[in-house]
């Protein structure tokens, strides 16, 4: 029988000298190793000569989780050096994305000489040129897509424009490093905003990213961070509780508050160390996170009218703005086609929507392609948003499905690696593990026990959750499987994954399982 490590090497396609690569200790020195942005010390100067100036300083960054914690990040970095500083959360329904003229307008009536834009930038041309030519010195800290032209800033920092790496990277990464730069060290909780905007902005997690996360997360002590702390719930500080727990709360208040002054507490909740203003705030944050569970659960069962049989989906709902890439990302994944999802803005005339897609089909060239229908567009190749008069609308609709008809998708089958119950151990887990942080282009293995005889499985009293102690401190675990639909087959084959369980002290390895399919064998 072949190894349980070679079938893990073979799942993700790497060989035992890509495994002892990825299993090589990291740390806060050697996390980049052999990667530098162009033109950053000459950002760290530009900065510090307007400290030294006594310069006015803003910050204006995005409203989702990588721009929470890139304005952060800056926040809390020039804390350190005890240098006020300015910043805004863009209200996606008044602002939408992006610096813009308005804005640009303020900022420079308000005497502020160097601005800083943060998880946007590269394609705010207008903002950017207002705020040069009111004589603001201009830094862009962006990770998107960009022009084949560039704003005139003193100076971009961008994972590609700077030449940086070939890994796509988050803005909280991008900033982070700047920080690092600025300050002459590595700060942990920094470090630790960072890991977030990579995990939340499904960044893949590769070479420098998942090195990052690897040093976070190995770091993290209990009662390290007490707002971290209180977002995670006491589950482990790892990408698991980052993306179930952390981010989308984050998230949640830029999809739903529409108050600008409101916006500005999840910077405060990441940068303030007064506990009971982040006690607070944190119980504010999950009443927010907890109406967008309803909003889209909402949405989700009222949207059985949505037409799916059309090359794409594309459909307006009667919801807020911010919960639409939330449904889309639900349509994309479980009709596999290329899906925007639209609300009507505040004026009436336009339609803004969020568009998700599988692979083999790019956004960000679709939006290009059919540029002349659109009023505003940007993302990335899997995302993106967009926004179109009511008067283009029916033709974009059909232009879209056009394009996506005339696209091949790329059909991904989901493997699973053969495991057998002997294998259920901490010995396994521990090498299972040892392949992580899991997350965007690494995703935590599948897992599969073929032919489990059905009548050796013992249930939950109420017959629905399958709990089996297989020894040695090991368990199937598989919670809505009811023992009346599993007994319909002799032998079943289970797909799922291995974690830890604790209970009083107690640890258990168990196989979770996530599906369960009539054994052919």
């Amino acid at each position: 029988m072949e190894s349980l490590l070679n079938r893990l090497l073979n799942y993700y396609q790497i060989d035992e000298n890509d495994y002892q690569k990825i299993i090589a200790p990291v740390d806060e020195t050697n996390f980049a190793a052999g990667h530098q942005f162009k033109d950053i010390d000459k950002c760290v100067e530009l900065v510090k000569t307007a400290m030294k100036e006594n310069k006015k300083i803003f910050i204006y960054g995005d409203y989702d989780c990588d721009g929470i914690m890139s304005i952060s990040i800056l926040v809390k970095m020039f804390s350190y050096f005890n240098y006020p500083v300015a910043y805004h959360v863009p209200n996606r329904y008044l602002d939408g994305y992006g610096l813009t003229v308005k804005r640009a307008e303020e900022i420079v009536e308000n005497g502020y000489e160097l601005l800083i834009t943060v998880d946007n930038g590269v394609t705010a041309f207008d903002g950017i040129k207002y705020a040069k030519e009111h004589g603001l010195q201009v830094l862009i800290f962006d990770h998107h897509q960009t022009d084949d032209v560039l704003p005139e800033a003193d100076y971009i920092l961008h994972p590609v424009v700077s030449n940086f790496g070939e890994v796509a990277t988050s803005a909280g990464f991008v900033t982070f490093m700047f920080a690092k730069e600025c300050l002459g060290r590595f700060d942990q909780y920094l470090a630790t905003l960072a890991a977030i905007s990579v995990v939340s902005d499904m960044m893949p997690l590769r070479s420098y990213n998942r090195n990052l996360l690897r040093v976070v997360i190995a770091k993290y002590k209990e009662n390290s961070f007490f707002n971290i702390d209180l977002l995670r719930e006491k589950e482990p500080f790892n990408e698991v509780a980052i993306g179930m727990k952390i981010a989308p709360k984050v998230n949640a208040v830029g999809r739903l508050v529409e108050d600008d002054n409101l916006l500005s507490k999840t910077v405060l909740f990441f940068t303030s160390d007064d506990k009971q203003l982040l006690l607070n705030y944190n119980e504010w944050i999950n009443e927010i996170n907890n109406e967008r569970k309803d909003i889209t659960k909402t949405a989700v069962e009222h949207s059985k009218e949505i037409d799916t049989s059309t090359p794409a989906i594309m459909t307006v709902i009667d919801e807020k703005e911010g919960i639409i890439g939330l449904i889309a990302n639900y349509f994309a994944k479980k009709y596999h086609k290329p899906t925007i999802i639209f609300a009507l803005d505040s004026t009436g005339e336009v339609y803004k929507g969020s568009c998700r897609a599988p692979k083999g089909f790019n956004v960000v060239d679709a939006f290009n392609t059919l540029d002349k229908y659109l009023l505003t567009a940007g993302g990335h190749a899997s995302a993106g948003g967009c926004s179109v008069s009511k008067e283009y609308f029916e033709e974009f609709k059909k232009a879209f499905n056009d394009l996506a008809a005339s696209t091949p998708i790329i059909e991904e089958e989901e493997e699973s690696i053969d495991l057998y119950i002997n294998e259920i151990n901490r010995e396994n887990y521990e090498l299972v593990e040892s392949f992580s942080p899991f997350g965007e282009t690494w995703q935590s293995p599948r897992f599969k026990l073929s032919h489990i005889r059905t009548q050796s499985l013992l249930y939950s009293r109420d017959s629905q959750h399958i709990l089996t102690s297989i020894g040695n401190n090991a368990r199937l675990t598989g919670f809505y499987f009811p023992k009346e639909k599993v007994s319909e087959n002799q032998f079943v084959d289970m797909i799922g994954t291995l974690r830890l369980s604790t209970y009083y002290n107690n640890v258990t390895v168990e196989f979770l399982i996530s599906e369960i399919l009539g054994s052919t064998k």
